[in-house]
């Protein structure tokens, strides 16, 4: 969680709670705790969103590449390339204009579309500012006579097609009075535009495309949510039905990676979105969102509400006999418990999430239940020879022993030896 996360729920910084324990042993442990309590501190404001995205990962726990999956910042020349292959389609002139189009060219792009008879598509997936006057001007300016141009095809970026597409198809209605079918579509419904401009009909089939560039390539700027939002809409009205909740899902982890309680909202609402389309049958991915809206309940500070959508979560999972899923949800209490200072609470909840958790678990998750174990019992100042096994025990069970979730292991054995140094412990 940020800073600005934890400000919007309530929560204290859980260095303050190490620096206090900290100052009551000896300096030199003070002094040793100052130089190694940054990279602890920086692991636990990200953990909250590292097990939040658990929910929505696959039962098999596959190690996530990057757990928090923020949308990356790629360069936007990068991005751009991505995302604007040229598009060819037979019988059909496509008109692409670059990254600078701007109203000084509209009068030129609207005169190239009408001058040769056949459909046309206008792509405008490189334009960085798009303007609602290019559609009005396309009305205003349409002097081809009735069947010249059957159909225009206009291919924006998917955020633009969010924000842009129904306001076009109004500025763009007169031409369906002229005999032109226009249609608006986004990158991802590349596939099914040779289709559409053969006489078929529009098409949402790769909507698991979008949520891929959403997670991977979007660049969010100031209206995300709106982005978000519609992009709900959409997979509600035109997923199949059996792909909907889990798309939902994959959503709301997009909407908590954002900062603050506009992001953790979203997820709430998506969430619970899926909640709805999978009904009161216990399954593994009503688990998941159940999960998935309590991270967002407890990310809003509405604990109460999130600690009893975990309590379900857990009575689904041992209806359905899915010990993954079960200690996943005690793991996110126990850790719920640690990050409000309940150190004990947090302990219990760890001990039975690995009991009930099967030595042929998925490590991931494994190593986050001895690590979080070992962090309770430093914590509580108990047990120093237990905690060093766990924590070593989590870091044995990291894919990669250079990785940022082993250097926190490490973090967490430096803290519990120096404590056994300590003739104060």
């Amino acid at each position: 969680m940020t800073d600005r996360g934890r400000a919007a729920a309530g929560l204290p910084h859980p260095g303050q709670r190490l620096r206090r324990a900290g100052r009551t042993l000896r300096r030199p442990f003070t002094v040793l705790v100052g130089f190694v309590i940054a990279p602890l501190t920086a692991a636990w404001t990200r953990r909250s969103r590292r097990i939040a995205d658990v929910a929505i990962t696959p039962a098999s726990f596959a190690p996530p590449v990057a757990p928090d999956r923020a949308p990356s910042r790629r360069s936007r020349a990068e991005t751009v390339r991505r995302t604007a292959d040229p598009l060819t389609l037979a019988e059909v002139e496509v008109i692409e204009v670059d990254a600078e189009f701007s109203e000084p060219q509209y009068a030129t792009v609207c005169d190239q579309i009408q001058r040769a008879p056949g459909s046309k598509l206008l792509d405008l997936r490189a334009v960085r500012a798009i303007k609602i006057r290019l559609f009005e001007r396309l009305a205003s300016d349409w002097k081809a006579p009735r069947g010249t141009v059957p159909r225009l095809g206009i291919v924006l970026g998917f955020e633009q097609w969010t924000v842009l597409r129904h306001v076009a198809e109004r500025r763009l209605r007169p031409l369906g009075n002229r005999g032109v079918k226009i249609e608006v579509f986004y990158p991802q419904q590349g596939d099914s535009l040779q289709d559409w401009f053969a006489g078929g009909g529009v098409r949402h089939d790769r909507l698991r495309d979008v949520i891929a560039w959403l997670r991977t390539e979007w660049r969010p700027g100031p209206i995300w949510p709106t982005v978000l939002g519609r992009t709900a809409s959409l997979i509600q009205a035109s997923a199949e039905v059996e792909a909907v909740p889990e798309l939902l899902l994959e959503l709301a982890a997009i909407a908590r990676s954002f900062p603050g309680a506009e992001g953790a909202e979203q997820a709430a609402h998506h969430a619970h979105a899926a909640l709805s389309w999978l009904g009161d049958q216990p399954s593994p991915i009503r688990c998941r969102a159940l999960r998935a809206a309590a991270a967002a309940r407890l990310l809003l500070g509405q604990a109460e509400a999130g600690l009893m959508l975990l309590e379900m979560a857990i009575t689904t999972a041992a209806v359905l006999r899915d010990p993954i899923e079960e200690a996943s949800a005690l793991a996110e209490i126990g850790f719920h418990a640690l990050r409000r200072g309940h150190a004990a609470r947090a302990e219990t909840r760890f001990r039975a999430a690995l009991d009930v958790l099967p030595s042929e678990g998925p490590r991931y998750l494994r190593a986050t239940l001895h690590h979080d174990l070992a962090l309770a019992l430093h914590v509580q100042r108990k047990d120093t020879d237990e905690a060093e096994r766990h924590a070593t025990t989590a870091l044995g069970l990291r894919w990669d022993q250079g990785s940022q979730l082993a250097r926190e292991d490490r973090t967490l054995l430096a803290l519990i030896c120096a404590r056994r140094a300590s003739p104060r412990c």
